[in-house]
């Protein structure tokens, strides 16, 4: 706990956590289910206007490994990266931050909405009369 706090300090005015593009889990099973992946592709980053190593200084995580497989999770992550990079305010130094009164950002960077599915209630009388009893 104590090395957690004497990171944050020494990180100030920057988040703790770097931001995480949002990817699918593997296998059939899974697949449905969106998660926070380990880093932006080089590609994704260029699509959004930043240099892979200008975008590691500002607290993006970038992955050299990852492909992006298609075309809608590449243009998800390139309008994440362009709506943080839109919230993001730069400073000069600390000083400078602590006199404008920033609090440091500790919990998950843009965290995935988990999509809530809808259900729709339908009165038993309706459903009894399209189909009549034996």
């Amino acid at each position: 706990m104590r090395l957690r706090k004497e990171k944050a300090e020494k990180m100030y005015p920057m988040p703790v956590e770097k931001l995480r593009p949002v990817v699918r889990c593997s296998s059939i099973r899974y697949n449905i289910k969106q998660r926070l992946g380990r880093g932006f592709t080089p590609e994704e980053c260029r699509g959004a206007g930043l240099d892979y190593n200008y975008a590691r200084t500002i607290g993006i995580a970038v992955d050299m490994r990852r492909r992006n497989m298609n075309k809608e999770t590449f243009d998800e992550n390139v309008e994440r990266l362009k709506l943080y990079t839109s919230r993001l305010t730069i400073y000069k130094d600390k000083e400078e931050a602590k006199r404008s009164g920033v609090v440091q950002h500790t919990g998950k960077i843009m965290p995935v909405k988990r999509a809530v599915p809808v259900v729709q209630t339908v009165k038993i009388d309706e459903i009894a009369q399209r189909f009549p009893s034996k």
